[in-house]
């Protein structure tokens, strides 16, 4: 089953062509719908491009398909241009796909119609590399933010320098503290594959933190699409994301629940999980090679991953009980409730305490016992409402939801689980539970027999 991933490099506005639309006309004027007006109509709609390479007419042929019906193909030129990386893509189990402007209007009865696809060079449709190994969310797509002192680590830009002189790639922001002989100051390093390659100035590193700090209390890495551009004695970084106060409300969450990282929407599509699709690809045919581990959602999630923000269902793979408890172990299949059960610190009863002097003892335990105020227990939450398929890191982050289907085997390209790996996790939906206030987690990882 291919996992749908928006292509990187999206501007926001549909401008490439496709042809043989009128070859396709019933097929386009079904996209436009109801609300087809006869002088003229137009909406957005996502499209799938899908290599042919057994079309008979053409081995590089890409198809354009939308809402599974096909409405054209990529210009011939463009499609030779397009399908190594399409197909590469597809290979890996992702099914590329682009916003799309879709027009049709009727004269003298016959209709007429055109597609245009939000389509970016074949060299930044998807990332160089890919996302972090630990989990993580990518921050929703946004202004250009510069880094700074990337002349000092031209070492760590080297292996993301593009023939093409510009690609993609996951980075992770990181707070760290900046010493000097009389100050210190908080600011934001960026990161690829785990190397320093700049950071961020003061005012910027303030507009991200709170984002930084937010997914940091998840338990979540931070990270960004950035365009790396240069060559092998200069190069630069620009970060594409939005600031912490830009954020959509749908994209933090309920305040008692933690958001996934792979992709919500499809339009920043969550890259590969071991990361997060997304979770995403591997790096395109003559992209920049990889660095450490190993992808919309791109546009995963995005992940990543490749979606306009949204919030993903809760599920966080730990067993505690109670914000900032040490984790312990996991809990056999089937126990409920599975977190909340231990008393607050200092709950425990008074039994045992030293009587006070020339008092009998037991007037003075229960007296004892008395002066000290009692503590409730923490609520027991509810039972789990479901699981959730848990994806190996350096696989790709499917959409939320998706379950392997019967017979599903993976592709032999990623890499193998890890021993003992829980392949089930259970999950809450967001709705606030009986301990909402507290910002518990009750989500617990749990061994399910493998198919």
């Amino acid at each position: 089953m291919a996992i749908p991933f928006d292509l990187w490099g999206q501007r926001g506005y549909p401008h490439a062509d496709i042809v043989g639309e009128s070859h396709y006309a019933a097929a386009i004027r079904d996209v436009l719908g109801n609300d087809f007006k006869v002088d003229g109509s137009e909406v957005m709609a996502v499209a799938e491009l899908v290599p042919e390479p057994g079309n008979r007419h053409d081995r590089n042929a890409v198809a354009v398909r939308i809402g599974g019906q096909l409405v054209g193909y990529l210009p011939r030129d463009e499609a030779a241009r397009y399908s190594p990386a399409l197909f590469q893509l597809m290979t890996q189990g992702w099914s590329p796909q682009v916003a799309c402007r879709v027009w049709g209007a009727s004269w003298d009865g016959n209709f007429r119609g055109s597609v245009r696809l939000d389509l970016a060079e074949p060299h930044l449709i998807a990332p160089a590399n890919r996302p972090p190994s630990e989990e993580h969310r990518v921050l929703p797509p946004g202004h250009a933010i510069q880094v700074t002192g990337e002349e000092q680590h031209l070492d760590a830009l080297l292996p993301f320098v593009h023939p093409q002189g510009e690609c993609w790639a996951h980075a992770t922001l990181h707070e760290v503290v900046e010493q000097s002989a009389r100050t210190s100051k908080v600011v934001v390093e960026v990161r690829l594959d785990g190397a320093r390659v700049g950071k961020l100035s003061p005012k910027m590193s303030g507009d991200l933190l709170p984002a930084i700090q937010h997914l940091a209390g998840q338990g979540r890495a931070t990270v960004a699409r950035a365009l790396v551009k240069g060559n092998r004695i200069k190069a630069e970084v620009t970060l594409y994301a939005l600031r912490a106060h830009e954020l959509p409300h749908s994209w933090l969450g309920p305040a008692s629940s933690v958001a996934l990282s792979s992709p919500v929407a499809l339009a920043s599509p969550v890259p590969m999980a071991g990361s997060a699709p997304p979770v995403g690809p591997g790096p395109l045919v003559g992209s920049a090679p990889l660095v450490g581990s190993g992808p919309l959602a791109g546009s995963m999630p995005a992940a990543g991953s490749m979606p306009a923000a949204g919030s993903a269902p809760v599920a966080v793979s730990v067993s505690v009980a109670g914000p900032g408890s040490p984790a312990g172990p996991t809990p056999p299949a089937g126990l409920a409730p599975l977190a909340g059960l231990a008393p607050l610190a200092g709950s425990a009863p008074m039994t045992g305490s030293a009587p006070a002097a020339g008092a009998a003892p037991v007037v003075a335990a229960a007296s004892a016992a008395a002066s000290v105020p009692a503590r409730a227990h923490r609520p027991i939450p509810p039972p789990p409402t479901g699981v959730r398929f848990a994806v190996p890191p350096g696989w790709p982050r499917p959409p939320a939801g998706w379950t392997p289907p019967p017979g599903w085997t993976p592709d032999p390209s990623w890499p193998p689980a890890p021993d003992g790996w829980q392949w089930w996790e259970l999950v809450w939906d967001q709705s606030p539970g009986p301990d909402h206030q507290t910002g518990a987690d009750h989500s617990a990882k749990v061994s399910l027999p493998r198919g």
